[in-house]
């Protein structure tokens, strides 16, 4: 048991005006208002609408999935399909008729994106098609598909 003859009178003293300053409860007040100030300063607009929005955010650059319409330029080449593009750190893999052509790819340092697939057709012909695109801002990758005399306007969204 501590008596009061072994308590330092310099801490004694600083406990007891602790104490008469309003201790615990000052301190709780100071916490509070500062979480409160912290809070308030550090959401400039809602903070939430971004974070909460179910949006995807380009936090690697373009990595992550992209897609939207892969449009022909001809009508004889085929309807208006919906693309889906997956980008990693240096390379991409994408599908633009939702089926079984995936075009692998490689991604530069400037943001563009070159890829091509290749297979052998019924009548042991060479079959190729190619896509081009780039990307000037996080939001968008624009491209073209060819294959053959068919050519495809692209446009991807982060999804």
């Amino acid at each position: 048991m501590v008596t009061r003859s072994d308590v330092n009178p310099a801490s004694h003293n600083r406990m007891q005006t602790f104490r008469q300053s309003g201790g615990l409860v000052g301190v709780v007040a100071c916490a509070i208002g500062f979480l409160l100030a912290t809070t308030l300063a550090g959401c400039h607009g809602d903070l939430g609408d971004r974070l909460q929005s179910g949006q995807i955010l380009d936090w690697h650059g373009l990595q992550g999935r992209w897609a939207g319409p892969v449009v022909p330029t001809d009508p004889t080449c085929g309807s208006t399909t919906q693309g889906l593009m997956t980008i990693g750190v240096k390379n991409f893999g994408f599908d633009p008729f939702q089926g079984t052509t995936v075009i692998q790819g490689e991604v530069d340092k400037d943001r563009i994106l070159k890829g091509t697939f290749a297979r052998q057709g019924g009548e042991h012909q060479n079959l190729s098609i190619t896509f081009e695109g780039s990307s000037s801002d996080s939001a968008t990758i624009n491209g073209t598909l060819q294959s053959g005399r068919c050519h495809w306007m692209v446009t991807l969204h982060r999804g």
